[in-house]
């Protein structure tokens, strides 16, 4: 017993030192180059994924400007489509080739002159798209102020205040349908360049979620109380050069939408951060089968509302001691 509290001291003091933070910093760059893409590093489907959602990506936007250049962008869709068939050939026609082809054939009906200007261009162009009729999954979409007015007719001020931290959850089951749910609203965050990169990893089995719960070691007085138990990460094989924070950029806004999400479910939740010295890191991996090439992002604890329950007050700074103006 005393020599497990002697470790258990060790353990906190030492990665409370310089050298823990350096270790852990040092775990976190290592990761990050053994699975970033570049053009000529794409290791794997994932990596594969990002790297064309990044290209095509390009073509969406420069389409969505307000006044879009005549014919832009061709180099970077010579490129496109080179990899991009390079990627059917291994994985064949799924939703990532068909986004490609669907924003290239916008691209191509918007640019009617490319016939006349570049026929080598334009006729690789048609065969890449090869006459498809698509869904709009691809390229860009009208909307209009009288959708969005109607959409966003909520109290949404109402809505963000009555969303807390909860640590006091009923004994009521959550079904992983519910979860699902509040995912596929989640999904909407914006990501860079829309390469999603984020994972939600559900545990419902007591034992583990105690298992993991335990080294999170942030939920004393009411790991019970909570029902199931999500952990976000962001794979590290969907960034590039010059992205290693916003592996945890990506993965932060879209955990906030999540909360959220469960909330407009009726599904209570607490943040649970995952600072935690590498070493804790890599077995909540290992308990979780979660892969290492993902960083994680945090834990939520998720159950359902109680009729009463109370919460911490968490009073917030005023607008002032937030907003800078520049003028």
């Amino acid at each position: 017993m005393i020599k497990k509290i002697k470790a258990k001291l060790y353990a906190l003091f030492f990665w409370q030192t310089n050298i823990g933070e350096l270790l852990n910093k040092i775990y976190d760059l290592n990761i990050f180059l053994s699975n970033y893409f570049t053009t000529s590093k794409i290791k794997d489907k994932n990596s594969f994924e990002a790297f064309l959602t990044k290209q095509y990506h390009i073509i969406e936007k420069g389409m969505a400007l307000p006044k879009p250049r005549q014919n832009f962008g061709i180099p970077k869709i010579k490129v496109l489509i080179e990899k991009a068939t390079e990627y059917k050939n291994e994985y064949g026609e799924d939703r990532i080739f068909k986004n490609i082809q669907e924003a290239l054939s916008q691209y191509l009906e918007r640019n009617k002159d490319l016939n006349k200007l570049n026929k080598e261009f334009y006729k690789l162009l048609v065969n890449f798209i090869d006459g498809k009729k698509f869904n709009n999954h691809g390229g860009v979409k009208k909307v209009t102020v009288t959708e969005i007015k109607k959409a966003v007719k909520i109290n949404f001020k109402s809505f963000m205040q009555t969303r807390s931290s909860v640590r006091d959850f009923s004994s009521e089951n959550i079904l992983e349908e519910e979860v699902y749910r509040a995912i596929e609203i989640a999904k909407y965050t914006p990501s860079v360049c829309n390469r999603q990169s984020w994972r939600v990893h559900y545990f419902e089995n007591r034992v583990m979620i105690n298992k993991l719960l335990k080294i999170q070691n942030g939920n004393t007085g009411f790991t019970e109380s909570i029902n199931k138990l999500l952990i976000v990460t962001t794979s590290t094989k969907y960034f590039t050069k010059l992205e290693s924070n916003q592996v945890f950029v990506d993965g932060g806004m879209f955990a906030m939408s999540l909360v959220l999400a469960l909330h407009s479910q009726s599904i209570a939740s607490c943040c649970l951060n995952t600072c935690l010295p590498y070493v804790d890191e890599k077995n909540i991996k290992i308990i979780g089968k979660i892969p290492s090439s993902e960083r994680l992002i945090m834990m939520i604890g998720i159950g359902k509302y109680k009729k009463s329950f109370e919460v911490a007050i968490s009073n917030r700074k005023s607008v002032k001691e937030i907003l800078n103006v520049n003028k």
